[in-house]
């Protein structure tokens, strides 16, 4: 870990590691280290549930390893670059060159320049051709690796499928090519003999002189066709229950349970329908135990129930009404993120309304039955209305519509039926009183993606794409809709990258090399460098994004198969280009798309019962009926708590404190008050907030119970549940109306540490009453916006003195509930900075009206020093 450089960076929680439930091995007694990349940030990262079953499945294996690693922001990558140092993993701060295995997760094209700073942070050859068998072996997985060939030159290998089973067997594959030694190739033809494995550089791709691809030729002895590999039953397959819990706000701050793999409704333009078949369902009773545990194991407040469809889960109603019954008086919400029309019934809406006050999202993705016969989307526009009704009816207060434009066929008709759907939508909300209910409209640009039937369209042009959009924001505002789209530049790119082919790799390197990172986000993209970049290699992107493909052309992925045969996908081209629709299989009949026989899909007997559902329902029926709803009517009992922030943990801000001792109180089982209303929370308050980088050993936190609860017997739990660095070292009860603790304190007693900072010349004529006005500046937050305010620090300065050499006591005292930092008094006096790696701040004492401490400086002085040491 970089501690010493933390404090100059954003977020400096994103990199200290040390979560709930993270492993840290001993690596000396390991025979295998592998390095889980996701190419983001880590509140990204930490949001994708592949990369936690992967970190789950291989620290199973007693002598593996598997450490996490994230994509540091542009600060810190400036400032290891200036320093010279490598970027390490999480658990055990280990450099990446150091691991036998990186293993990249590839979730969006836009992440591959992120690849590249990942390497060259970690001094590795970026190409796979540059390294040998003296650097690790990098292997890419994740829904993008279904078309590889842009970012193939800087891989070893790519895993295609589900990676449960796949990364065991490549484990157990490098482990015994280690042991007997030998060089890369053959490592690396050990490894392409695992189902579901692709060596690209097995692989030449030729081109005609019009640049279209003529063949991917596979090397002699090489299989011609690279098959993904696929788990038949998810119930026999390792599931994490004991997640990392991050300190920060993950982008899915929730408990993420998959139901369901794989969608068999056969929307043509998505990716995931295809390469996630067949349809395979984790059983009720499993769903359950894994909840059972994780809530247990991380404290989340929410859960969500993931698949492509989750509505289409066999037993979702009978899920929710047990899950309900079981969770209810714990306040823990469960969401859908993924419900189509039809599936959302009033049922469903009740229970996932009672545990949250959710919004709902809404995909009709067209704005007409015509278009929506092309791409294949059933939705019942009366189905549809009635269902925006029920959600309304329910208390929601806003639904958003989601559409795709520039789909294949598309015309001006379509964006009106967009406007239509949403003013009838809107006309709905405005049933319910004054001001009715909220409808944000949002699009995104159709992006022709590999192994689906829209491979072959070409993407609408940069400028038609504009023009659509603005017709549609002029449309909307009028009727009072909200519409957010997205930029077209982004979704040019992916379009480039997800039909392209090797040739793009250099393209890639030198966009990384200009300055290109974080392509995904909206205020990172710096498409001019990405031009740049195209020009420089004299490539056309829109050879790539905006040309419609002859259908007997040879595909840059044709050779990695998804099990769906291309016979089928240019069936379902052609019937889109009549409106043409197919059913969804697993109630109509088979369209035979290759992927599996009808019998695996529906998991049906002979006499067409489901028994796996009809079993669930019932047994989840029963147990919800004997959930017991508890209904305290003692008198709420308030414990003053006093903790330590220490160590590492000071790079907490006052929120992920906050956030982590919520989750620690649900794992250690505290009985907890919950305040009233849609959003109840526990009702907790916390003293002063605490700068990040300062230690403490003072803070205070109130706790209100609904029953009585022994002080000791808490601290007792709560330090079982908080990570090291965090330690409740008191706990006494107070009056239920005692006043709170910002209105108590007054005073704030700090110990300042100055090591290697030079002081000398203040040291000998330093006194209290010398000291005239102190002026220093810092950036504020406004009204969302940054400003620099300048702060006089002496009104607020009560006493300050020297403790011993480099180390100052000091002593302030808020003035009409405002007082300055100690940061503030040190820029001031010594013109240092807070980041400063010599600077060590702890504060040592709270004092103030009931909170039991001496008024004078002396004693508060004594005191800090008892508490400091």
């Amino acid at each position: 870990m970089y501690k010493d450089i933390l404090l100059s960076v954003s977020r400096p929680s994103r990199y200290i590691g040390q979560e709930i439930n993270s492993i840290k091995k001993d690596l000396s007694t390991v025979r295998a280290k592998m390095a889980l990349i996701f190419p983001d940030t880590y509140e990204i990262g930490m949001s994708h549930l592949g990369l936690k079953i992967l970190y789950h499945i291989l620290n199973r294996i007693e002598d593996v390893a598997a450490e996490r690693v994230f994509v540091p922001w542009i600060d810190l990558e400036e400032l290891l670059t200036k320093r010279g140092k490598p970027l390490v993993s999480l658990e055990s701060s280990l450099p990446l060159r150091e691991f036998d295995i990186l293993g990249f997760t590839l979730p969006y094209e836009l992440c591959y320049s992120n690849v590249l700073t990942t390497l060259a942070l970690s001094d590795i050859p970026l190409r796979s051709a540059e390294r040998d068998e003296r650097y690790p072996l990098v292997i890419g997985g994740g829904t993008s690796v279904f078309n590889p060939e842009p970012v193939a030159d800087f891989f070893d290998a790519f895993f295609l499928g589900d990676g449960e089973e796949g990364v065991v067997d490549i484990i157990h594959a490098f482990n015994t090519w280690k042991e007997g030694g030998g060089s890369k190739e053959s490592l690396l033809l050990e490894l392409s003999r695992i189902e579901g494995i692709y060596i690209p550089s097995f692989y030449t791709p030729q081109y005609h002189p019009d640049n279209a691809l003529h063949a991917v030729l596979a090397r002699e002895g090489i299989k011609e066709e690279v098959k993904k590999r696929i788990v038949e039953d998810l119930d026999k397959v390792p599931y994490p229950t004991s997640t990392p819990v991050p300190y920060m706000q993950a982008i899915h701050d929730r408990l993420t349970i998959e139901v369901t793999r794989g969608c068999t409704h056969g929307c043509r333009f998505c990716q995931a329908g295809i390469t996630y078949r067949p349809v395979r369902e984790r059983s009720p009773e499993k769903i359950l135990e894994i909840i059972d545990a994780s809530l247990k194991n991380t404290g989340y407040e929410e859960v969500s129930l993931s698949s492509l469809s989750t509505g289409d889960f066999a037993c979702l109603t009978s899920l929710l009404t047990s899950l309900v019954g079981r969770y209810g008086t714990e306040h823990v919400a469960f969401s859908l993120p993924s419900l189509r029309i039809g599936t959302l019934t009033p049922s469903i809406i009740d229970q996932v309304t009672d545990s949250k006050n959710a919004s709902f999202t809404i995909a009709p993705e067209a704005g007409t039955e015509r278009l929506r016969k092309v791409i294949n989307k059933e939705m019942d526009e009366g189905v549809f209305l009635t269902t925006i009704d029920d959600v309304f009816r329910k208390g929601v207060k806003s639904v958003k519509l989601y559409f795709m434009i520039g789909l294949p066929t598309e015309e001006m008709e379509d964006l009106e039926g967009i406007v239509s759907l949403a003013r009838r939508a809107k006309d709905v909300g405005n049933r319910y009183g004054k001001g009715g209910r909220d409808i944000t409209v949002s699009v995104s640009t159709f992006v022709p993606k590999a192994h689906t039937p829209f491979q072959w369209y070409g993407q609408t042009t940069k400028g038609e794409i504009e023009q659509k959009i603005e017709y549609l924001k002029g449309r909307l505002k009028k009727m009072r809709v909200s519409f957010k789209w997205h930029r077209t530049e982004m979704t040019y790119l992916e379009a480039v990258f997800s039909r392209g082919d090797r040739r793009l790799g250099k393209v890639i390197e030198a966009a990384w090399r200009a300055g290109c990172r974080f392509d995904s986000w909206t205020e990172r993209l710096d498409f001019h460098k990405w031009k740049e970049a195209f020009a420089q290699c004299d490539i056309d992107p829109d050879f790539y994004a905006s040309r419609q493909i002859p259908l007997n052309e040879t595909l840059p992925w044709e050779h990695l198969s998804t099990g769906v045969t291309k016979d089928f996908l240019i069936k379902e081209y052609k019937r889109a280009a009549t409106g043409r629709m197919i059913p969804d299989c697993r109630y109509g009949s088979c369209p035979n798309c290759g992927v599996c026989d009808m019998e695996a899909v529906r998991g049906e007997r002979p006499d067409g019962i489901r028994p796996i559902a009809r079993k669930a329902e019932e047994k989840l029926e029963v147990r919800s009926q004997k959930q017991e709803i508890r209904n305290s009517k003692t008198h709420p009992v308030r414990l003053r708590i006093r903790y330590s922030k220490t160590g590492d943990l000071r790079m907490l801000s006052q929120l992920e404190i906050m956030n982590t001792f919520m989750r620690a109180l649900r794992r250690a089982h505290i009985p907890t008050a919950f305040s009233e209303g849609f959003h109840p929370h526990p009702r907790t308050s916390f003293g002063p907030a605490l700068p990040v980088g300062m230690e403490s050993v003072c803070e205070y936190m109130d706790v209100e119970f609904i029953r009585p609860f022994p002080p000791d017997q808490f601290k007792d739990n709560m330090n079982r549940c908080l990570p090291e660095g965090l330690n409740v070292l008191s706990a006494e009860e107070i009056p239920y109306h005692a006043p709170s603790l910002n209105s108590s304190i007054t005073f704030y007693a700090y110990e300042i540490q100055l090591n290697g900072i030079d002081i000398s010349s203040l040291q000998e004529t330093f006194q209290l009453s010398n000291l005239g006005e102190l002026w220093s500046r810092r950036v504020v937050e406004k009204d969302g916006r940054k400003v620099l305010r300048e702060i006089n620090a002496r009104p607020f300065i009560e006493d300050i003195r020297w403790l011993k050499k480099d180390a100052l006591f000091l002593l302030l005292r808020s003035r009409k509930g405002e007082c300055c930092r100690p940061s503030d008094v040190l820029s001031a006096l010594f013109k240092v900075a807070p980041d400063d790696p010599g600077v060590r701040i702890r504060r040592t004492g709270l004092y103030g009206k009931g909170m039991d401490a001496p008024h004078d400086t002396k004693s508060m002085e004594k005191i800090c020093l008892q508490k400091s040491s």
